[in-house]
């Protein structure tokens, strides 16, 4: 059934606000997805704090022309989902990733990653390299440990001297004993 103007006014305003509000999305095709699949898919978003929706192009394009987000559709042949994240911005793609590892019929197209001037418009093989990116606990978690490791080899060393004194004044005393 087709959509009246209110109705794809009111998707266009939500796309856009979506847009607005998101860190990343990405397109995908979920052309050949089983309806059982999207829905595993839909949860799986929402247990990651992003959200899928299934969009038309040319309404996508408008919202983004709307928010001044270089989007180009007109090169994506088939179906169009997007996959927006909220707040972090691996999120989608970490997503895409693992759900594709075991749903082929998924196929990332590209996406939008938000940066401090605007928004960069990502190809597949770029939120392939996101989703292949540690999560920040992670990051962090490993700046942390650099950061620890050589004052914990500072302390170590300096407890074996203190050791060491320990051990040459207790041999002293027993030969003076």
């Amino acid at each position: 059934m087709a959509k009246s103007k209110a109705q794809k006014a009111e998707e266009i305003s939500e796309m856009t606000d979506r847009l607005g509000r998101m860190t990343s999305c990405l397109f995908a095709d979920f052309g050949n997805l089983k309806v059982k699949e999207l829905e595993e898919l839909r949860g799986n978003a929402r247990a990651a704090g992003c959200e899928y929706f299934v969009v038309k192009k040319t309404l996508l394009q408008l919202a983004a022309k709307e928010r001044g987000i270089p989007v180009d559709t007109t090169t994506i042949a088939g179906s169009l989902s997007v996959l927006f994240g909220f707040a972090d911005p691996i999120a989608p793609a970490k997503l895409a990733k693992q759900f594709a590892k075991a749903h082929a019929a998924l196929k990332v197209l590209g996406g939008l990653l938000r940066e401090k001037p605007g928004m960069r418009q990502l190809v597949a093989s770029e939120v392939a390299a996101l989703g292949d990116l540690p999560s920040r606990e992670e990051l962090i978690a490993r700046a942390v440990g650099s950061i620890a490791a050589p004052l914990r080899g500072m302390v170590g060393v300096l407890q074996g001297n203190l050791r060491n004194l320990v051990g040459v004044l207790s041999a002293i005393q027993k030969t003076k004993a």
